[in-house]
């Protein structure tokens, strides 16, 4: 079998999980990255082809047609979306020129709807889905989602695996504080990945408030910053807790390398989500044995492993979240040691197998 699995961007958390995928299924059939030119050159080297057709998001309208064309051409046997690219009604349409052209279309579905939708986003991804021959979810709730906007296609839940390849030199914890900046002394708790309101950034500056008198609980604030587009309201903010002792700010990209000083420097991560399907940072602390506070929305109830760690409903966040985080630093050993069983088991070997059992399920 010859599967192709494109991903838009080149450094995102989608990437990292095609990288991963791609890497367990190199091993079981010929596999194809199609990817954005930015690509960061380890995972050009990683057990597969990679080819880059995608540029900044302003040449799409010249990348996809070339992409769809040379695809049609290649014929693989299977073209694997990891997500949206960019468009959802050019791409599901593509999808039609492909099948008449003998190549079956599937879709990981990591978001079922975007993080800020629009009144016509359930009529438009609805009508997206229903274009592939096979999709992917991750959950439960996610698959019962997808159904509820009357898709009907063939669909597999399959678990999103652990992102081990971010585990390099795994340093000591007193070491990964001291290359962040922070002293061994120190409690952390970590609010990672890209900055936004959507992830409870205000519940966590507020938390951060809240127990500024525990000089010794520090809050880490790492990732890349987009704030101003939501308000400049919300940069302001950001500023202002800058300026807090308690509080640390890398506002900026987190390079590849350095993702496992923030994680390892951690005991505590947070996931204060107010919206989202999924999440990467956690299947971060997973791989890190980290336990986390997390928010109970889109499928973090059931992807959170049981004893991990603490789930507060969303409407309690801004009265919860400080007690729930003093309570898992007072005593973090149980949780951390269930998230370091499950680590075990998010195998990307075994997630590959599901992928091609659909895949050939449906071939």
């Amino acid at each position: 079998m010859r599967v192709d699995i494109a991903c838009f961007t080149a450094q995102s958390g989608i990437t990292d999980y095609s990288v991963s995928l791609c890497r367990a299924l190199a091993a079981k059939v010929q596999v194809r990255l199609l990817t954005a030119t930015k690509l960061p050159e380890r995972f050009r080297a990683m057990g597969f082809r990679v080819e880059t057709p995608f540029r900044r998001s302003r040449h799409y309208p010249i990348d996809f047609p070339r992409f769809i064309a040379r695809t049609a051409r290649d014929a693989p046997d299977w073209l694997l979306l990891q997500s949206e690219l960019k468009s959802p009604v050019a791409e599901g349409l593509a999808c039609r020129y492909l099948r008449r052209h003998g190549v079956r279309t599937a879709l990981a579905i990591h978001d079922v709807l975007p993080h800020y939708p629009r009144p016509w986003s359930r009529t438009e991804y609805g009508w997206y889905y229903r274009q592939f021959d096979a999709l992917i979810v991750h959950s439960q709730s996610a698959h019962d989602a997808v159904r509820a906007m009357g898709v009907h296609r063939p669909m597999a839940i399959i678990p999103h695996g652990v992102y081990d390849l971010f585990r390099l030199q795994m340093p000591s914890q007193a070491e990964a504080r001291r290359r962040i900046g922070l002293s061994p002394q120190d409690r952390v708790v970590l609010f990672f990945g890209h900055l936004e309101p959507r992830k409870g950034l205000g519940p966590f500056l507020d938390a951060a408030q809240a127990l500024a008198v525990h000089r010794d609980i520090k809050f880490v604030i790492a990732g890349s910053n987009d704030l101003g587009s939501h308000g400049q309201q919300w940069q302001a903010r950001l500023d202002r807790a800058r300026a807090q002792p308690n509080v640390l700010v890398h506002d900026r990209r987190i390079p590849f390398e350095d993702v496992e000083n923030y994680f390892c420097a951690a005991d505590v991560v947070a996931l204060p989500y107010l919206e989202g399907t999924t999440s990467g940072v956690l299947k971060l602390a997973i791989a890190f044995g980290k336990p986390v506070v997390a928010s109970n929305v889109g499928d973090l109830p059931h992807e959170v492993p049981a004893g991990g760690g603490v789930l507060l409903p969303v409407d309690r966040l801004a009265a919860d979240l400080p007690g729930a985080l003093t309570r898992l630093l007072e005593e973090p050993a149980d949780a951390a040691a269930a998230m370091q069983a499950a680590s075990r088991q998010g195998d990307w070997s075994t997630i590959a197998d599901r992928y091609l059992d659909l895949l050939e399920a449906h071939s």
